[in-house]
């Protein structure tokens, strides 16, 4: 067998060289073609998540902030009827209110426009009413109460703007003419719902600036009141996560637009404020307590805008 010659030998040399260097370039190309798969991928999932979220906002966008709240406080309110234990009996103030709030609403609209308008706010004035006062009282307090809150609307402003809440305002006046008109909220029994619906709703308003505001306020100084009379941490627990009424007052009735401040200083002060003032109520007139301060800190926002620049 002959020895191959130093032509061949470098003809092979070369040949394997070659086939070496085609087969290196062709990994190359794979992993290329590979990394393009996995960019584009990536890509297509990105645009997936992209147009999901889109979808998601546009699904959000084709309901208002009303129909949201009044989805969320008839939920709220059929939750506690049926499954904390106040019964079938306390739907009924909840029409007399809604009758009362909507069909006045109703006829002053028509007063001013000749128009036949229905007025979600006031459905929503009439549901609040009915979740916060205390069930079984004379029907005519609740019909006392929806009055003051749509003649507040309509009559009481500064400016051209509400200076109240309407449905906070008709229950700090009738609790206030009647003793017995108290004010239970029960309609945020259910506190998982409160919280759920309660961040969405902050959330939408883009609120949590007064609503955190207010909480850690109250929640701060309520804590040291409870620890300089001698009481536990374990207090402060119980209070924390006993504080339904809180937590529904501050997502729900606190932040409604047309009466707190526009601007993010302002409204983190008016949480404030309205904590301090609910603290003060709480010890020295508990029977008016959360409208209270509600209804003082709304007087004092035009204050708090003269005062505070944004």
């Amino acid at each position: 067998m002959s020895k191959p010659s130093s032509a061949e030998t470098a003809a092979g040399m070369k040949q394997l060289f070659m086939k070496f260097t085609h087969n290196k370039k062709q990994a190359r190309k794979q992993k290329e073609d590979i990394l393009r798969i996995r960019q584009a991928e990536s890509k297509g999932q990105g645009r997936n998540k992209k147009g999901v979220l889109m979808d998601l906002k546009l699904l959000l966008n084709k309901f208002t902030i009303y129909h949201y709240m009044i989805s969320f406080l008839i939920v709220l309110i059929l939750a506690s009827t049926f499954f904390f234990g106040f019964g079938v009996n306390s739907l009924l103030p909840v029409l007399i209110t809604i009758i009362t709030t909507v069909s006045l609403d109703l006829f002053i609209g028509y007063y001013k426009s000749k128009k036949w308008e229905l007025s979600q706010s006031a459905l929503i004035s009439g549901l609040f009413i009915g979740g916060l006062l205390t069930q079984n009282l004379p029907f005519y307090m609740y019909v006392a109460a929806g009055i003051v809150a749509i003649l507040s609307k309509h009559l009481i402003k500064f400016r051209q703007k509400h200076i109240f809440n309407p449905a906070n305002l008709g229950i700090l006046i009738t609790s206030i003419i009647f003793p017995t008109a108290l004010h239970t909220w029960w309609i945020s029994s259910p506190l998982i719902l409160v919280l759920i619906f309660g961040i969405f709703m902050v959330w939408r308003l883009k609120r949590f600036d007064l609503t955190l505001s207010f909480l850690i306020s109250y929640f701060l100084i309520n804590s040291i009141i409870i620890l300089s009379r001698g009481a536990q941490f374990s207090d402060i627990y119980f209070t924390l996560i006993n504080g339904s009424v809180i937590f529904f007052f501050s997502m729900f009735m606190l932040i409604e637009p047309r009466t707190n401040p526009t601007n993010k200083k302002q409204r983190i002060a008016y949480g404030v404020l309205v904590a301090i003032l609910f603290i003060i109520f709480q010890i020295y007139i508990p029977q008016h307590d959360l409208p209270l301060a509600l209804a003082v800190g709304n007087v004092l926002v035009p204050i708090l805008k003269n005062f505070i620049k944004g």
